[in-house]
């Protein structure tokens, strides 16, 4: 079933006046608005929104958001650190940052000449180009270190309400930087549609970890685009907790000639949540590697998606590539669905791909019990044991104790 853009309220030319910026921002985002049109809203009949609820979605439900003049949000659900290399965006808007002399915060608004954007041609990231208030550039200069990651707070703050959050990363060559990006919200009703787009210039390292804890009853449908040179490396993880459906698609783009990906994830999953997973490691460059471990808890009535395609170009002679998914399920009534592929053109490499969905092992339950454990702490000491891997490979220290106590608060509030 198709179904039209919005209807009249994304259609209106007024939005984008309301909107800041030059002339030439203003005509990309008309551009967008016409681009989305002619895709359509996705259906659960395209691959990439397969198993997913998407026809549940009703953006006539929300309102843009075109201010930031009044603010709700619960900050204990953020990280509180030091008040040093950060960014606060609300509903999409920067809102303060720190200062820096080794890198630049830019807004894109404000620039005279037009940007390149590359926006992907999918549904919401064209909405994303259209309706963005505020895209952000963190520019980190050629051989520039950075010792302390820069923490990004993306506050969602109205209900009933669409916001677009769009950060731009350039990593300039042989620069170091770490990035933590934390989405978070109160229990409002809400869609968040971020896009990140991360470019690792030769020979530079990037550290990035998302952590998205929106409340239960936010949609967030997301995208990260990675772009890997020659000799760099990515190292990314992200960390699932919230949302009534949420979405992460991530595209790992190794194009330089020994570029490494290395992409993690943990994500939790109670009640009736849908949390969704979509990852592409496209090997262009030769001598190229990747590596991916996602790792899934579910609860109550809750469900995961995980679709993973490895692609290797013709010219990609030398890739090595490794996509590994495992789920585990604590209730009977939960769902998981797990696919890898592989798409390979090249025959000098080497690819694996692995998936599980399983339920707790009753003899390790059991055997724990046998030692003296309490029923109820057994299946902590199960998950806390499974995720374990993942969590070793967190890529940025400074917030894994943080991340532990919010996975560790998750098992707390299961559903009844």
């Amino acid at each position: 079933m198709k179904r039209e853009l919005c209807e009249e309220k994304l259609n209106a030319p007024e939005l984008i006046e309301n909107l800041s910026g030059q002339d030439w921002l203003k005509a990309i985002r008309k551009d967008a608005i016409l681009t989305a049109q002619e895709i359509q809203f996705p259906t659960g009949q395209q691959e990439k929104w397969r198993y997913s609820p998407i026809h549940k979605l009703k953006l006539d439900d929300y309102e843009l958001v075109t201010d930031v003049s009044e603010i709700n949000v619960n900050d204990d659900k953020n990280f509180n650190n030091p008040r040093e290399n950060y960014i606060e965006l609300v509903d999409g808007f920067l809102l303060a940052h720190s200062e820096s002399g080794d890198y630049e915060i830019l807004q894109i608004n404000q620039f005279d000449e037009a940007y390149d954007f590359k926006a992907a041609h999918d549904f919401f990231s064209q909405l994303n180009l259209a309706f963005s208030p505020d895209p952000i550039i963190v520019k980190i200069p050629e051989r520039t270190v950075i010792n302390q990651p820069i923490i990004i707070h993306n506050k969602l703050s109205a209900t009933k309400a669409m916001t677009f959050p769009q950060l731009h990363i350039e990593v300039g060559s042989g620069a170091s930087v770490s990035i933590v990006e934390i989405f978070y919200s109160n229990d409002i009703d809400s869609l968040s549609i971020p896009e990140t787009k991360v470019n690792v210039g030769d020979g530079a390292s990037v550290k990035y970890q998302q952590v998205q804890n929106i409340g239960l009853k936010v949609w967030q449908i997301g995208n990260l685009d990675v772009s890997v040179g020659q000799q760099a490396l990515f190292n990314g993880a992200t960390v699932g907790i919230g949302g009534l459906y949420g979405r992460m698609e991530t595209h790992c783009r190794l194009l330089g000639r020994g570029a490494t990906g290395n992409l993690s994830a943990i994500y939790h999953g109670t009640g009736s949540q849908t949390l969704d997973y979509r990852t592409f490691q496209e090997h262009v460059g030769r001598d190229t590697q990747s590596n991916l471990l996602f790792k899934g808890v579910l609860d109550d009535q809750a469900t995961s998606v995980y679709t993973g395609l490895i692609q290797v170009h013709k010219e990609a002679a030398g890739t090595n590539a490794y996509q590994t998914n495992r789920t585990i399920k604590l209730s009977d009534q939960t769902w998981a669905e797990s696919v890898p592929n592989l798409q390979i053109e090249n025959n000098d490499v080497r690819c694996s791909h692995a998936s599980t969905v399983s339920p707790v092992d009753d003899d390790q339950r059991f055997y724990l019990e046998t030692r003296g454990i309490p029923s109820e702490s057994v299946d902590r000491l199960i998950v806390r044991g499974f995720i374990n891997e993942v969590v070793n490979k967190l890529p940025i220290e400074d917030v894994n104790e943080w991340i532990l106590e919010l996975l560790s608060q998750k098992q707390n509030l299961r559903a009844s």
